[in-house]
Order: C-alpha cells, then structure tokens, then sequence
C-alpha cells in the first residue's frame, strides 16, 4: 500500500472514530439517551447490564424492567440520574473500579451481595462506596431488579458479569468470555481482566464472594440463546 493510502485510510479511520464519539457524547448530553447503552439481559426480570445511562434511558429500564436499584462501577454517577434516583425511589450504589485491573475480591464480593439480594452491613463496605441512595440503616437488602453499568458496558460490567455467570449461574468460564466479546470488550486493550478469567479457580474464588459452587440452583452450563 502506498504513502498516500495509508495517510487516506488513517485519516478516514481517525474521522470516522471521532464522528461516532461525538454522536455518542451529544446524543447523550442533548436527547436524554445514550445511543449506545450496550443493553444485556443477565438473569431475566432480574439483572440487567449496560453503558452509562441517560435520563430517558433509566425512565425506560424502570418502567419496562422493574428496576429498583442501580450499581454504578465507574466512580461518579451523573447528577441527573442521582436526582431521579432520589425522586423515584430508586436505590443506587456507586463504587470505583478501573478496566485495566480486575476488580477487587472485596467489592466483587460486595456487588455479589446485592445481586443476590443477600444482607449486608454498610459499614462493612464503606471505603468502598463512593456513592450511596438507599436505606439509612446500616443493615440493609437492596431489591431487584438490578442494572450494573460503568461508561461503556464493555470491560468492568462485562467482568462483572463474567463473575456472576461463572459463580451464580455455572457458565463455564470460556463461555463467559466470549460473552465479552458480544459486548464489545477488546482483550488487547485490557489483557489482564482476559487473564484473570482464563485463570481463576471457580472452586476458590465462588465460595469467596458468597456462592456454593458448582450452583445448587439450576444452572445455565453456556452462552445465552
């Protein structure tokens, strides 16, 4: 391929990255939506994953899927949504992970918890919430329908899910990887959180974060049909 080809291709490629970065950010700021939520069912009428939410979009996600509370990875959840979460009775949970690391055992453990609808002590956790609307009670039960989202809905939500599967669900961990890739996550450019998966052992990390392994419940063994 010549020069000139290249200097075209490249340009074309750069342009067209930042014309779909700018419709994502401007569909977000001026409609309300985000036009690529990166919407996933988990667990049916249960649990729900996405990108970072409009207004609009958990208008929507509330009133279609019954959700009732929110977990928000990516440390700071917008203004707009803390008030709706607070004028709707919604509860929200914001905690701080990065993509380039896997999540810590302790806030795994804690998402966990809620995911499963299992009690906790606030104070347990409380270096780790960032952000918090919910009971004021130190023991609390966080109700379902849950949806778990960070900016993109790509790397930290699809590691997350990834756990959930493995663990609550008894998905082989193959299978929870290459539902990563349905959603967009991209090994190459978080090669550790690949890692982590192709290595953990079920048998120890499980019954860390809460669950018996392989699951007492019935278990979904591969991918979602």
């Amino acid at each position: 391929m010549s020069l000139k080809k290249r200097i075209f291709w490249t340009l074309l490629f750069t342009f067209l990255g930042i014309a779909g970065f700018a419709g994502y950010y401007y569909g977000l700021i001026f409609s309300g939506r985000n036009p690529f939520l990166n919407l996933g069912e988990v667990a049916p009428g249960k649990i729900y994953r996405s990108g970072v939410l409009g207004k609009k979009d958990i208008e929507k996600m509330v009133s279609k899927y019954g959700v009732k509370t929110i977990i928000c990875i990516k440390g700071k959840e917008s203004p707009e949504i803390k008030q709706f979460a607070r004028s709707s009775d919604l509860n929200l949970l914001v905690m701080k992970a990065r993509a380039e690391n896997p999540i810590e055992e302790k806030k795994l453990q804690l998402i966990m918890k809620v995911l499963s609808e299992q009690p906790f002590n606030r104070s347990d956790y409380s270096e780790l919430i960032t952000d918090w609307i919910g009971p004021d009670e130190d023991w609390v039960r966080l109700p379902g329908a849950f949806l778990i989202h960070c900016q993109m809905g790509a790397d930290r939500t699809g590691f997350v899910v990834a756990i959930y599967r493995i663990c609550a669900q008894g998905w082989e961990e193959k299978s929870a990887r290459r539902e990563m890739l349905k959603y967009f996550h991209l090994p190459p450019r978080y090669p550790k959180l690949w890692q982590y998966l192709r290595e953990l052992n079920p048998q120890e990390l499980c019954p860390a974060l809460g669950f018996e392994y392989p699951p007492l419940s019935e278990a979904i063994k591969g991918e979602e049909k």
